[in-house]
């Protein structure tokens, strides 16, 4: 399913909790600021905490990704590649793409139909997420801060260790900067023209979401330090809207004959 016409649109919303106390990191720091930590997390511009929706994208593609892999065996209905294995034939091969060109160059195909032929060639999981021709179905929306006041942070100690000794490393002493456990950011997911078992699939990604996906309390980890007791979130108070072409239809032709009506989207 393309994106030449409008088919149907999802939009999940929800709160997203942190399990564990976080670490998303930002890559700022002043070092004229003695008493600043070494690494901070990502702040936006009132000093809160910023979960980045690509950091939340990765996480739940590579965990959907692995589910899928691990169902697919010899059914040819689900097909799943590795964007970053050079070793594993991707979703569409160097031939298929200089003969889907080629054909397009010579007028064989228009562009729609070049495109569906990409389309079609992709496995499900970069119809779904995005891959190397078609960007993705579903978009996750940064997630802000959504408690009271300003974040209160904490500060944790790091030492380097001695790979002869054991022991702590003289000299490499390291602080870093965490959002405490418990809280909580606005999330947001919008998926666009999904078909019959895209919106499955939808359905056990917002599990992944809960921590309900390969087992119960199987939360996702986001940031950096997951193996250190940093990282797990999970998804709550979930509300979910669907929009059809047909409820695009009756809100045009309600638009048409009053357009000074006003009414939520």
């Amino acid at each position: 399913m393309l994106y030449t016409k409008f088919e149907n649109k999802t939009i999940i919303k929800g709160t997203l909790e942190a399990v564990d106390p976080l670490h998303i990191g930002s890559s700022e720091k002043s070092s004229l600021n003695p008493i600043e930590v070494d690494n901070s997390v990502l702040k936006d511009s009132l000093g809160n905490p910023v979960i980045p929706g690509s950091s939340i994208k990765g996480v739940v593609r590579s965990e959907f990704e692995a589910v899928m892999k691990s169902v697919s065996g010899n059914n040819s209905d689900i097909r799943v590649c590795d964007i970053h294995d050079k070793s594993e034939k991707k979703c569409v091969d160097d031939k298929s793409d200089s003969d889907i060109k080629e054909k397009h160059k010579n007028g064989e195909l228009s562009n729609e139909q070049a495109a569906q032929k990409y389309y079609d060639a992709c496995c499900d999981v970069c119809k779904l997420f995005g891959g190397r021709f078609f960007a993705g179905k579903l978009h996750f929306k940064d997630c802000y801060y959504s408690g009271e006041g300003v974040c209160k942070y904490e500060k944790r100690d790091g030492v380097g260790i001695d790979r002869r000794t054991g022991a702590a490393k003289k000299g490499v002493k390291y602080d870093y900067e965490i959002i405490p456990k418990g809280t909580t950011f606005d999330f947001e997911l919008i998926a666009e023209n999904l078909d019959e078992d895209q919106e499955k699939y939808l359905d056990f990604i917002i599990r992944i979401l809960e921590g309900d996906g390969i087992c119960e309390g199987d939360y996702i980890s986001v940031g950096g330090m997951t193996t250190r007791g940093l990282g797990r979130i999970k998804l709550k108070d979930i509300s979910k809207k669907s929009i059809s072409k047909d409820d695009l239809k009756e809100r045009l032709y309600a638009f048409m004959e009053n357009p000074n009506a006003s009414e939520e989207v």
